[in-house]
């Protein structure tokens, strides 16, 4: 059967997204509660804080280690085929979670869940962009986004109800639910032919297993830097196998002529520009991390109060996600690209007012919260069809999983960097001055974001598509 958008009517169609949006919600809205579980796991397993604390990030750096990996098997084997089996590990990650207290066997859960991820993000934004076209590709992209930012941001709040009113294992229990529901809407995707290559090209095994050491080192350096020190002999040997396997693999790879990673998808400016932006506009939440640790410290606010100054930021990035879609039809996804980091520093820059006290500073916070949300979700469906639909369609798997790659290693670099210069300065100059000298150093960073989508991405998608 034909890949073609006619050979999907719009139930069948809205179908398909449905399924997609419940798969990736298993990773970004379930997985990511762990993040809000530290106590209760203690109770569950009686292991020791490091175990836990590993348990934690163990997930998300599975993830960002092998999400390009995925991307490349997603192009070369099949996209809904990985889109399948990632909801297939999906159900048994979380089985293995809420089946036993062994400490070990939940890890093993977690290195399953963190695989599903990786195999999940690029095939379904693949999918997606092969079946549908023009509007109705914007609107599934941004339901994907919805998916994924909403589900993130409603994940400590959705996380913590369960552990308080029922056990903590529910979460898994509904995360397998949406899991099956996704699986079954995904399975009538089996008979249709996507685009994959169609040549048997030699797979890259070398690059793969430098990338993977590559991404472990930087992985490990930016989740538990702040355990082991970022200065100190372990981190410092990490940065530098990082740099070094880069550097090899970079050299390694351009000499080949079926690479892992196929660099001339850099000579894209849009789509360069783009993953640029994306990784530095991500930066931001390091922002979320600073306030959250400068509202609990200064102000007093417990975890929950925190969570629910925040709550505008879920709200208005929902809202803007679909504002975002219908904007690129009316003046092309440029002019969001460029409005968005000015609103996004709208909001940092609301947060720096740290020298406000007690309601007064909450009250500007979740104002700042709003400009937030409405800058990250004018940005994330633009970014994410500009990402895929400037390449050749068979290599959306690979171009998406460098996309999202560049959002986990954002996020994770600007809550390493943020969190850092906000802990070396509390102690030298206070709480509030520190705070907001971080949040500063975002505002820097938003500023590049703004000038990457300025410059680098081309007129021609300053037009309506």
């Amino acid at each position: 059967m034909d890949n073609n958008v006619n050979d999907f009517s719009h139930r069948s169609g809205n179908l398909i997204t449905l399924g997609i949006v419940l798969s990736i919600l298993t990773y970004w809205l379930f997985a990511q509660t762990f993040l809000n579980l530290g106590n209760v796991l203690q109770d569950t397993f009686h292991t020791s804080q490091s175990l836990l604390n590993l348990s934690i990030s163990l997930t998300s750096l599975i993830t960002g280690i092998f999400m390009v990996a995925a991307g490349n098997f997603s192009d070369r084997f099949g996209q809904t085929k990985m889109a399948l089996l990632g909801i297939v590990l999906s159900i048994i990650g979380s089985l293995l979670l809420i089946m036993t207290a062994n400490a070990y066997v939940m890890l093993t859960g977690r290195v399953i869940q963190g695989f599903s991820a990786a195999l999940l993000m690029p095939s379904t934004i693949s999918v997606l962009n092969l079946i549908f076209e023009g509007d109705r590709r914007r609107s599934a992209l941004s339901w994907w986004s919805m998916g994924a930012f909403g589900g993130t941001g409603l994940a400590s709040i959705i996380g913590g109800l369960v552990s308080t009113y029922f056990a903590w294992q529910w979460i898994f229990v509904i995360s397998i639910i949406f899991a099956v529901i996704g699986l079954v809407l995904l399975l009538k995707l089996r008979h249709v032919q996507l685009s994959k290559k169609t040549t048997a090209t030699p797979f890259d095994f070398v690059g793969l297993i430098i990338f993977t050491i590559v991404m472990a080192a930087l992985s490990i350096f930016i989740t538990q830097g702040k355990t082991i020190g970022y200065l100190s002999p372990v981190g410092l040997t990490l940065l530098a196998v990082a740099i070094m396997g880069l550097l090899i693999f970079i050299g390694v790879d351009k000499k080949k002529q079926y690479p892992f990673i196929d660099f001339s998808l850099f000579s894209n400016k849009a789509y360069t520009g783009v993953i640029t932006a994306n990784f530095l506009l991500n930066m931001s939440v390091g922002s979320i991390a600073v306030f959250n640790i400068f509202s609990q410290k200064s102000l007093g606010l417990s975890t929950f109060q925190s969570g629910l100054v925040t709550l505008p930021y879920v709200i208005m990035l929902l809202l803007l996600v679909k504002v975002g879609e219908k904007s690129i039809a009316k003046y092309g996804p440029k002019k969001s690209l460029v409005a968005a980091p000015l609103l996004l520093s709208i909001g940092v820059v609301l947060f720096a007012l740290t020298f406000l006290t007690g309601w007064t500073y909450i009250i500007v916070a979740a104002i700042g919260f709003t400009f937030f949300g409405a800058g990250v979700g004018l940005f994330a469906t633009p970014a994410l069809d500009t990402a895929v639909s400037t390449l050749p369609k068979e290599k959306t798997g690979i171009a998406s999983a460098i996309f999202k790659m560049a959002s986990t290693l954002g996020s994770g670099f600007g809550i390493a960097i943020l969190v850092a210069v906000f802990s070396m300065l509390a102690t030298q100059i206070g709480i509030e001055k520190a705070a907001s000298i971080a949040f500063v150093v975002n505002i820097v960073i938003v500023i590049l974001a703004f000038f990457f989508s300025k410059v680098f991405i081309p007129k021609s998608l300053d037009q309506p598509k």
